[in-house]
């Protein structure tokens, strides 16, 4: 034999040996998955058994999964669920940095408009005239009544 061919030999047995160190993980890991798919089973079987949700399982393990979530910070390489978290919230923290939610926007619709004509507090039996504008008293009513309520007032 040539010296070319025992080392294209060499090879092969190292390639051979990779490719069982590797059918080893593959068999491994399909052990892994098929344990999470029976954990998972698990839960939703003991949630519907205890009349519990999976959110209120959480919540009772709130503390250990916030534990989990600290330790994996103190990771060199957190996993990604970690950096996945800590983006979401250091996107929510800026939002509320820059003054909060869509929420808080006053709205840029136009606001609804009152028909032209008398329109008679049945309180106090006031009596308003609209005619373009509504007058400073129409205004506090529709703030104090509703809109809904105040056009029900008019009168002619």
């Amino acid at each position: 034999m040539s010296v070319f061919a025992t080392d294209i030999d060499k090879q092969i047995q190292q390639h051979q040996q990779k490719i069982q160190e590797l059918e080893k993980l593959k068999v491994d890991q399909e052990k892994k998955f098929e344990g999470i798919k029976e954990f998972d089973v698990q839960i939703k079987r003991l949630c519907n058994q205890n009349s519990l949700t999976e959110e209120e399982l959480y919540v009772s393990r709130a503390e250990k999964i916030e534990n989990w979530i600290v330790g994996l910070s103190q990771n060199e390489s957190p996993s990604s669920i970690y950096k996945n978290l800590k983006k979401h919230f250091e996107k929510v923290i800026a939002k509320e940095a820059r003054g909060g939610t869509k929420a808080t926007k006053p709205s840029t619709l136009p606001k609804p408009k009152l028909a032209v004509g008398v329109y008679q507090n049945p309180a106090t039996h006031e009596k308003v005239e609209k005619i373009k504008r509504n007058p400073r008293q129409l205004d506090e009513w529709i703030a104090e009544y509703g809109f809904e309520i105040v056009k029900t007032w008019k009168v002619s």
